[in-house]
C-alpha cells in the first residue's frame, strides 16, 4: 500500500495539468510506504508519450532524499492519451524495484484517475493507495 496525502496528489495533478499535453514526471519520497514529499521533475525530454527526468535533477533530487534521511517511496508520471496502466517502456525502464509508480491517466482532465504498481522484472503487481487528510 502507498499512502499519499490528498493535497499531494492534488499537486501532482496540478503539475500533469500543467505540462498537458507532454506527461509529467516526479518522485516521491518517504517512509515504509508513507509519501511524505513529493518532488515535481522535469521531463527533459517532453513528449506526449514518454518522460524522462533530468539526469542532474534526478540525482540532486536522490542525494537531497538521502540526507533529510527519506527514502525513494514512488515515482509518478502521467499518461495522456491512455489509461492508468504501465506502458511496455515504463516497464522496460522500470528500474526501481522498491519504488511504487503511479499513473495519472489524464483521459478526463477534470477529473484524473490514478493507480499505483510495483513493477520487478517485468512483473506488474497493483498496489492499494490510502488518500489521506492531511496529516
Amino acid at each position: 500500500m502507498l499512502t499519499i496525502k490528498k493535497t499531494d496528489l492534488q499537486s501532482i495533478y496540478a503539475h500533469c495539468n500543467r505540462e498537458y499535453p507532454n506527461e509529467a514526471c516526479g518522485i516521491l519520497a518517504g517512509h515504509d510506504g508513507k509519501a511524505e514529499r513529493v518532488y515535481q521533475m522535469v521531463n527533459a525530454k517532453p513528449s506526449r508519450s514518454y518522460y524522462f527526468m533530468d539526469p542532474q535533477e534526478q540525482f540532486n533530487v536522490m542525494k537531497g532524499i538521502r540526507q533529510k534521511g527519506l527514502d525513494l517511496v514512488g515515482i509518478y508520471h502521467s499518461h495522456t492519451a491512455s489509461r492508468a496502466y504501465p506502458s511496455p517502456t515504463d516497464i522496460r525502464l522500470a528500474y526501481y524495484s522498491e519504488a511504487v509508480y503511479l499513473i495519472i491517466a489524464l483521459t478526463d482532465r477534470r477529473n484524473p484517475s490514478v493507480r499505483g504498481f510495483t513493477i520487478v522484472d517485468e512483473r506488474i503487481t497493483e498496489v492499494p493507495l490510502d488518500v489521506i487528510a492531511e496529516a
